[in-house]
């Protein structure tokens, strides 16, 4: 009787968990939130072909050329070329960016559901985001920080699940795998991505280091695409892996900043090597604390110098942030202030999508589909950028601190939400650390799941609903030494057949 009651024990408790993930609730917030996709829509209709800036134009010529550089993520490049091949069209890439944004804002929401969130809550969340003036300008425009986002909330997604079914997520191989996928586009569609990916990996380590072996299909998934994509892959396209930026060209703002506020600092062979990279006035006129760009584009900066033989100017940019910390600390919080201060101070910009699509060898220029959907979202955008309302508009700080707020109140009530909570706290230090300019597509990823992560309120108001969703099954193997083949935890109860 033994054999027979294992395969029975086995075969319930696997039912268990289809039934608890074939929610069919959760799927219709799928396919409710995925409808997300008609906004957007109306955006790229009206905006057709979307917003290019000179970033877009530099990809779109690699892609038109065949010659890919990895300054731009050269994984991003090649997505962009696959795309064009089935429309050979800028407009193909930015319908696909907001067709694949729509489906990962319903899968949030499906697994906002399964975790208890009621699917009116989801659903209206997901719209709202839609609707936002700010995603539907940055859903169309080139950029791979528009795949990034998608990448990230599919991670923020997979995290969800994990809070739903705790244990049981790493038990079918398929589950850990699509984690493992998720964070390697995280890795490649962002060079800072990998900083996320690897830190991510540790944390869910930490949380597991009794079980261990469990991340083994996430970690192998994770490490098998990478080296696949920057092996194999770019060595297909003939990638130029030159165009990606030193380690230490990230420290020239650092170095700047202290040669500006304490110059006396600097001894004869440290002055020598700045005027290797470029005129020391230059240094000093083109710096600006919350925008990196005119010192880093300035025609007379030698930025070959420091790629050629990065160490010299990498000793001396960790030397000068040592030895002028609050320097250094003042230039970082300035760059970071637009992640954390509402209002948006005179003397900086935001860069934001550019009104105008930037000359380009393509022949792209604005093309609206759809005259009346022209008409409504320019008025919206226009209004959108009044100066007197882009600390509601397009700031991100609002937003980011109403999610750090939820997060410290939902955790009080349920530890384990602080497991999605810290991917988005990770990837804003991230973000916080190497922002150069103060840009909201660098945000973007972290402003949209801000706002998908304002629903886990509800277990603030509802924290029993949390424990009723929570759905852990026990192991199969702990399950079957007890006995106890129908082991289900409170949540569990309500799915089909149960109790």
């Amino acid at each position: 009787m033994r054999p027979a009651l294992e395969d029975s024990g086995r075969g319930s408790l696997w039912s268990t968990l289809r039934a608890v993930e074939d929610n069919p609730i959760a799927r219709r917030g799928f396919w409710l939130a995925s409808l997300t996709v008609l906004p957007l829509l109306v955006w790229w209709l009206g905006w057709f072909p979307g917003f290019l800036s000179p970033d877009s134009v530099d990809q779109l010529d690699q892609v038109a050329t065949g010659d890919f550089i990895n300054g731009h993520p050269a994984f991003h490049t090649i997505t962009m070329w696959l795309i064009t091949r089935v429309w050979d069209h800028a407009g193909a890439v930015s319908l696909v960016q907001v067709v694949a944004l729509a489906l990962v804002l319903g899968l949030v929401v499906r697994r906002l559901v399964e975790i208890g969130v009621p699917l009116w809550l989801g659903v209206g969340t997901a719209w709202l985001v839609g609707l936002l003036p700010a995603v539907g300008p940055t859903a169309i425009t080139l950029w791979k920080d528009v795949a990034f986002t998608v990448a990230f909330l599919w991670v923020f997604a997979e995290l969800l699940q994990i809070v739903r079914l705790r244990d049981a997520y790493w038990w079918d191989a398929g589950r850990p795998v699509r984690l493992g996928a998720a964070l390697s586009l995280v890795w490649l569609f962002r060079h800072n991505g990998l900083l996320t990916s690897l830190v991510v990996v540790t944390v869910l380590a930490v949380v597991n280091r009794k079980h261990i072996y469990r991340l083994a299909p996430t970690v192998l998934t994770l490490f098998a695409i990478v080296l696949l994509v920057q092996g194999p892959l770019y060595w297909v396209f003939s990638v130029d892996r030159s165009g990606k930026p030193a380690a230490a060209e990230v420290l020239i703002p650092v170095v700047a900043s202290s040669f500006v506020h304490e110059p006396e600092n600097f001894d004869e062979s440290e002055l020598r090597l700045l005027q290797s990279i470029a005129p020391l006035e230059v240094w000093e006129s083109r710096y600006d604390c919350d925008a990196a760009d005119p010192l880093l584009f300035a025609p007379e900066l030698n930025i070959e110098a420091i790629r050629s033989d990065p160490s010299p100017f990498l000793r001396l940019g960790v030397r000068t942030f040592v030895r002028d910390l609050d320097t250094s600390l003042g230039l970082y919080w300035c760059r970071a202030s637009y992640l954390f201060v509402p209002s948006q101070p005179d003397d900086a910009y935001l860069h934001r999508p550019p009104f105008a699509i930037a000359e380009n060898n393509q022949g792209l220029t604005r093309e609206p589909v759809w005259s009346p959907a022209f008409d409504m979202t320019r008025w919206v955008f226009r209004n959108a950028e009044s100066d007197g309302w882009l600390w509601l508009t397009w700031r991100p700080a609002l937003a980011i601190w109403a999610m750090i707020a939820t997060y410290a109140a939902a955790a009080r009530r349920a530890r384990v939400l602080l497991i999605p909570g810290t991917l988005v706290a990770i990837h804003l230090l991230n973000v916080a650390a190497t922002s150069l300019n103060h840009e909201f597509r660098l945000a973007f990823p972290l402003y949209v799941t801000a706002f998908m992560s304002l629903p886990l309120w509800w277990f603030v108001r509802y924290p029993e609903r949390l424990s009723q969703a929570e759905g852990s099954v026990e192991s199969p193997r702990r399950t079957l030494l007890d006995d106890d083949v129908a082991a289900v935890r409170i949540g569990q109860r309500d799915v089909e057949g149960i109790e």
